[in-house]
């Protein structure tokens, strides 16, 4: 069986090394992980075929050898690409090379203050504890982590995409954007536009959200439009009257809205 070696208690960017020699390398997919001391990795420690050294070792995938500003996670991903490993679609590099890169400036210092709280994503992995059973337990732990964190990055790359066919226009309740999207959620309408309404169409999920930043708007006149036109779908008014929602993955046997994106959008016009 192939092996996966890096350090007792393993770094986040161990761990992201892992992660990527495991998701992209496939002769790596089902590899086993062992842990050795950091003391011992310091000597040259030879990869093979069927074991490779991530972090420690002094080998391509181990930074400490005198690779500044690298971590060991960016030298796996500049590895993959180097050698065609690398996925070829583009959301999914993109994707890829944030994920690295803000691994990277972690693991070299250069994060943000934030990125080094205690709710950051190091500090779940890190257990502090210098066993075996604990360290892959943390290993696991974060190649969970990554694979979600993976997910929502290529979410946020076709969210960019579909944002770029978004419409804008006026209601009365000032510049509103509507977007048919599977992607493009709440945070990234608040984060890359500046409008006081946004209608978010999932054609995927049928799915609709109309929703305000604005604490001096209230939506309920929409609510009361859509349900007026489409009585069985099942719309929900938010307590706060910023959001009309009607399907939800949160609510999967919802009654889903038989009005059309257009036909939304003329809604939100007329109102």
């Amino acid at each position: 069986m192939k092996t996966l070696v890096t350090h007792i208690n393993p770094h986040l960017d161990d761990i992201v090394g892992i992660w990527l020699v495991k998701k992209f390398m496939p002769d790596f997919e089902d590899s086993k992980i062992e842990f050795i001391s950091a003391e011992q990795g310091k000597s040259g420690l030879s990869d093979s075929d069927d074991k490779l050294f991530i972090g420690v070792g002094m080998g391509k995938f181990d930074e400490h050898k005198g690779d500044l500003d690298e971590s060991a996670g960016s030298l796996v991903w500049k590895y993959l690409k180097q050698n065609s490993f690398a996925p070829s679609d583009e959301i999914s590099q993109k994707a890829l090379a944030e994920l690295s890169e803000w691994n990277r400036l972690i693991d070299t210092g250069k994060a943000p203050i934030t990125e080094f709280s205690e709710f950051s994503v190091q500090s779940f992995i890190r257990s502090q504890d210098s066993q075996d059973v604990s360290s892959l337990k943390s290993t696991e732990l974060g190649l969970e982590i990554l694979d979600r964190i993976f997910a929502i990055l290529k979410a946020q790359q076709q969210a960019l995409k579909d944002w770029e066919k978004r419409q804008e226009f006026e209601t009365k309740f000032g510049k509103t954007i509507a977007v048919k999207s599977s992607a493009v959620d709440r945070a990234f309408c608040k984060r890359e536009g500046s409008a006081n309404l946004y209608l978010i169409f999932d054609p995927k999920n049928t799915s609709v959200q109309f929703f305000t930043p604005s604490f001096d708007r209230d939506l309920e006149p929409i609510y009361i439009k859509v349900k007026s036109l489409d009585k069985e779908a099942n719309w929900f008014l938010h307590q706060s009257h910023h959001m009309v929602i009607c399907g939800s993955s949160s609510a999967p046997e919802s009654k889903k809205t038989k009005l059309s994106f257009e036909q939304l959008i003329e809604i939100a016009k007329t109102i």
